[in-house]
């Protein structure tokens, strides 16, 4: 822009000095254009304020000038007079050939590129000096903001053939500048250290991990969410005039390192004067109670207000009314330091849907998703329903998020329409799988298993996994609506060659040939009953060198039996997802026993039990727990040798190698029990450095068990424990599963084992 000024100012100087040229005005016979070369010439006339056959003289010149340097064509512009024709000389503008980007990472070059397009620097387009400078402070200042203040771009254009450039950016991001110390000043009703807790911005501790902490990393927008938490932590507590005076960032002089000084205000703290609630929204007086939890006398709280409009308004919503507010005026004593609260609940007309729009189903059929619907088109909008149908649409194992919208019906104002948008997540139409797990050796996978198969909603499934323990087949199919109103029905043909030794587990191998049918049967929104019935044919091989239990169970027993198995169990389930849940939690009652007719009689019950709760948008807390045992009846002492539990290994006890714990047999080889208890406590949080992709989730883990010979030999000083990280990746061949863990009371005798991966992993 400022050579853009230079020669225009040139240009005007000239027309000064050569003003003799056309002292006189004169009448246009003609206009020439020379210096032309990519600019059309009618492109240049449609733009001149002067057309053939108009009077011109020096007064016009001014106005000419600047409307071609206006186009941004044109360096230069000069104009001459030759006789009666106007002849203007101009130096066109280079065309940007070629952009280049390079030394970025924390800005994609797409995303760059794009920014660079939208300010018209991009393929094709004319060069603008002041516009690429522009854009060069912008992304300066972006990474600036992102705290690298070592940053350096430079901007290069290079010549090119047919009078065209080449834009070469180069920059160099520099480091981020390391928070050397944050400080806090003005504060007198809580302690530096309690403040400092609440931000995000500050010194890495000195446990902390480089690579999992980016909590001294400077960056401005992290900054003001931080004085954003430090308000919010004043007003929950009453500080109703609390506020930042300032905020100061300096620089250490090498750009590295960061002191930031926070200065606030405090002001004094208030209580919870008069509550009141008014209104036309007819709730009872027990609603309205329970749904407040302001309390008169109490320290003020910004969030419980909210949380008190939030119940209100679901309250509401449950009758009909979608666009019911909730507003809140207060009555500020400031004398007694009290704050009185009135809420205004303002219904609005009672609302129906009209139309369930459903979008983003392009593999699925709109039926599978209606049928998970607990709000139903003409009938009066409800909140709390609309909010349980969009938890069973994300509970669907072929649906990765649904976002659902309220959009008023125009020309009405008793309708609505819900817009619902879900994303699907691939149903794994055909596999072909290989792996490695330390249990198993070498994987080999074939799977024709399908979730929602051609879009119904239903589960057919073709597995076939070798291994050098395990050979599976497995033929399935689950349709989950086999009557409408939600029973399911699930059957399956198996054949499972087992070689327990394989695992590091008493000799011998294990031939199964079954089938089984299966039906679950919803009781109400979070609980359902099942019921499963199969025919099983197995025959025991022992190996050369068997253990005695082994040898002696056969003896008695025989090596083949039919059996009959039934399973009764109930689910009580309310997590807002299957997969990833944050919310929630889930437990599972289970009996298991042989019916009359089969060859070995024995029972099984087990519980388990998982609990969700988001500790902020990005960390959850899991706590699972598993507890199983099992008898024998009739002429078996326990359970088969061949049925007994197992711990050890990253299903149940990380740290420990697969299935070493408990009780041993004659040959020193881990043997199983009739009881296991185990139980988990886990951080899960998204991968650092890839945020975004949600097929990935890290943990931070401490678990606990052991497997007993006796149902009734549990012992708590038998408990094993561990401490970990692990990693779940939702991988194409189904869900990768890697930990590494650390046991902390391991006996002689135990088998540690601190880095175990598996595929089709549990959750």
């Amino acid at each position: 822009m400022k050579k853009q000024s230079i020669s225009f100012a040139i240009a005007s100087s000239l027309l000064v000095f050569s003003s003799w040229a056309w002292a006189e005005a004169f009448i246009v016979r003609d206009i020439q254009m020379q210096g032309l070369d990519r600019v059309a010439a009618k492109t240049v006339l449609s733009y001149l304020p002067v057309r053939a056959g108009q009077p011109f003289d020096e007064a016009q010149s001014g106005e000419l000038i600047r409307s071609l340097f206006q186009t941004g064509l044109f360096e230069d512009v000069k104009l001459t007079r030759s006789d009666d024709v106007l002849v203007i000389s101009v130096v066109e503008r280079p065309a940007i050939g070629d952009i280049t980007v390079t030394g970025n990472t924390k800005i994609k070059t797409e995303q760059l590129l794009q920014g660079l397009k939208a300010a018209g620097i991009g393929k094709g387009d004319t060069l603008d000096k002041a516009a690429l400078n522009k854009v060069q402070r912008e992304l300066e200042a972006q990474y600036l903001s992102q705290g690298n203040y070592g940053v350096v771009i430079n901007t290069e254009i290079q010549p090119l053939a047919n009078k065209r450039v080449r834009i070469a950016i180069k920059i160099s991001e520099g480091a981020i500048a390391k928070i050397q110390e944050v400080k806090i000043i003005g504060n007198k009703a809580f302690p530096e250290s309690v403040l400092l807790k609440q931000l995000e911005s500050g010194t890495r501790g000195l446990l902390s991990l480089p690579f999992l902490s980016t909590r001294d990393q400077y960056a401005k927008e992290k900054l003001a969410g931080d004085l954003d938490v430090l308000t919010s932590y004043y007003r929950d507590r009453g500080y109703l005039n609390f506020e930042i005076v300032s905020n100061d960032v300096k620089l250490t002089p090498d750009k590295k390192g960061v002191y930031i000084t926070i200065n606030v205000h405090e002001g004094d703290q208030y209580r919870i004067g008069r509550v009141t609630v008014t209104g036309d929204a007819n709730l009872s007086q027990d609603q309205i109670n329970q749904a407040v939890t302001l309390q008169e006398g109490a320290v003020f709280s910004q969030k419980k207000l909210e949380e008190t409009r939030k119940n209100l308004g679901k309250l509401i919503g449950k009758e009909g009314y979608a666009f019911a507010k909730v507003g809140a005026t207060p009555d500020v004593d400031q004398a007694n330091k009290t704050i009185g609260i009135n809420l205004i609940l303002q219904t609005g007309k009672r609302t129906y849907v009209r139309r369930i729009n459903i979008r983003g189903n392009n593999r699925t059929r709109d039926e599978v998703y209606r049928r998970e619907m607990r709000q139903l088109e003409s009938s009066w909008f409800s909140a709390e329903q609309v909010e349980r149908s969009k938890i069973r649409l994300q509970r669907l194992p072929y649906v990765e998020d649904v976002q659902i919208t309220t959009e008023p019906v125009a020309g009405t104002a008793d309708q609505v329409d819900l817009n619902i948008v879900v994303s699907e997540r691939s149903a794994n139409n055909f596999q072909v799988g290989a792996g490695y797990s330390q249990s198993q050796g070498v994987l080999a996978n074939l799977s024709i298993n399908q979730d929602n198969f051609m879009g119904t909603g239903k589960k057919v499934g073709l597995d076939i996994d070798t291994s050098k323990a395990n050979r599976n087949l497995e033929i399935s199919y689950t349709n989950p609506y086999y009557t409408a109103d939600g029973v399911s029905r699930g059957m399956s043909i198996y054949y499972n060659k087992y070689d327990a030794a394989k695992e590091d587990i008493s000799d011998y191998a294990s031939n199964k040939l079954g089938a089984s049918i299966n039906y679950t049967f919803p009781i109400s929104e979070h609980d359902s009953f099942s019921f499963n019935v199969g025919f099983e044919q197995r025959e025991i091989v022992p190996g050369k060198d068997a253990a005695t239990h082994i040898t002696d169970f056969l003896a008695k027993h025989g090596d083949t039996y039919k059996q009959l198995p039934v399973t009764l169990s109930y689910v009580h389930d309310t997590r807002n997802r299957s997969i990833f849940p944050t919310e929630g939690q889930r437990h599972r009652i289970a009996i298991q026993g042989a019916a009359p007719g089969s060859d070995l009689q024995y029972q099984k019950i087990s519980y388990d039990g998982a609990y969700y709760k988001a500790l902020n948008e990005d960390y959850t807390l899991g706590l699972k727990a598993r507890v199983a045992g099992g008898t024998g009846s009739g002429d078996l002492d326990g359970l088969p040798f061949f049925e007994k539990y197992m711990a050890g290994g990253i299903r149940t006890v990380r740290g420990y190698d697969q299935n070493s714990l408990g009780p041993k047999d004659s040959k020193g080889d881990p043997m199983g029990g009739d009881l296991l208890v185990v139980g988990k406590a886990e951080v899960q949080f998204p991968m650092p450095l890839a945020r975004d992709v949600k097929s990935v989730k890290m943990s931070a883990f401490v678990d606990a068990g052991n497997v007993y010979d006796k149902s009734g030999d549990f012992d708590s000083g038998e408990i094993r424990t561990s401490v970990g990280v692990g990693a779940v990746w939702l991988s194409p061949f189904g869900p990768l599963e890697l930990s590494y863990a650390k046991p902390l009371n391991a006996k002689d005798g135990d088998d540690e084992q601190s880095l175990q991966f598996s595929i089709g992993a549990s959750f």
